[in-house]
């Protein structure tokens, strides 16, 4: 599914795609000044707190399979309204010492972050679920 989605300025797309996560997350959660936060869905643990950012860990509750339980682990800008993935069930995108190029720092920070889209869609719907209506037949 990522290698679909390629936006042609990423840069930018993916300034809107954090900003947009932090604002699915805030429909999801109070705002984060506790240290345990959540919705019956998913738990929010603050990990470190400083003025303008935190780091957070979100986990999905009710789950007895470890491995059906995404876990990410990202950076809140308050600043900015935004939210960015660092990791994924402890995935961390290779380190800066490796020779990598701007490009391929890009493409991961994106495929991180459209995956925690998709994520949070996911507990939205789950905690909204759509309506069903039923149109009368007449015969």
């Amino acid at each position: 599914m990522f290698n679909q989605v390629r936006p042609i300025n990423k840069s930018f797309c993916l300034q809107m795609l954090c900003e947009e996560n932090y604002a699915k997350l805030q429909r999801l959660s109070p705002p984060l000044h506790d240290a345990k936060l959540g919705t019956p869905l998913i738990a929010i643990d603050i990990l470190e707190k400083a003025p303008y950012t935190h780091i957070i860990e979100l986990k999905q509750r009710g789950t007895s399979e470890p491995s059906s339980s995404g876990c990410f682990t990202c950076r809140v800008y308050l600043d900015t309204k935004s939210v960015e993935v660092i990791s994924i069930d402890g995935y961390t995108p290779s380190s800066a010492k490796e020779a990598r190029s701007p490009r391929d720092v890009l493409n991961q920070k994106w495929a991180l972050n459209y995956l925690l889209e998709k994520w949070l869609n996911y507990q939205l719907q789950s905690l909204n679920p759509p309506i069903k209506r039923y149109q009368a037949i007449s015969a």
